[in-house]
């Protein structure tokens, strides 16, 4: 007898991204890991620079990461990051003013790259809990900032408003702070398997 039912299961990705939502740090590895070549290639669609396209994942995966309990259910892990960078990258593009503002970048498309190397992790938790230390030796301002920004999704301009600063105060804590993540995190994201060998 044929069976009449269509599997709802989750895919193994959305299992992961669920698992993710709820605070698992391995299975956030295991999704920072199996997106990470398809990310850089995708940057490299929009620009040649390496350093740039590295600065924007770790920010993206830091945000992820720090708003992950606010994140929905979605139907396509790929799909999700995918734009999510890509949003992410032009802001870090436009950071650098490595392009101009008004570019017209089109429909890109996109392919896995050819099997790449990677260095093996043998401390991927322990990347994570160097981020939550990181968290906590920001600033308080720096902190309180990050919190509204990313755990209650507040605009920049509510935020200033809140806190009674201007906007592009905001914007710069925020940077700062995130340039301090991205630093203290450097090393261990060197021992995660990210980065080519």
């Amino acid at each position: 007898m044929t069976n009449r039912f269509k599997s709802t299961q989750p895919s193994q990705e959305q299992i992961l991204w669920n698992r993710f939502r709820e605070g698992d740090e391995v299975a956030f590895t295991q999704l920072s890991k199996q997106f990470y070549k398809t990310l850089v290639h995708y940057g490299g669609k929009f620009t040649s620079n390496s350093q740039i396209i590295e600065d924007a994942i770790q920010d993206l995966l830091i945000k992820l990461w720090l708003r992950r309990a606010s994140l929905s259910e979605v139907e396509s892990v790929k799909f999700y990051l995918l734009r999510a960078f890509r949003n992410q990258l032009f802001k870090t593009l436009q950071t650098f003013k490595a392009v101009p503002l008004e570019e017209d970048f089109g429909d890109i498309h996109f392919e896995d790259s050819s099997e790449t190397s990677f260095i093996e992790a043998e401390s991927s938790k322990n990347m994570l809990h160097k981020v939550s230390y990181s968290l906590k030796q920001l600033p308080e301002r720096q902190r309180e900032i990050l919190y509204l920004r990313f755990y209650q999704d507040l605009r920049v301009e509510e935020i200033a408003q809140l806190l009674q600063i201007k906007p592009q105060s905001v914007s710069n804590t925020i940077q700062r702070a995130l340039s301090t993540l991205r630093e203290n995190w450097e090393i261990s994201l060197m021992f995660f398997c990210w980065f080519i060998s």
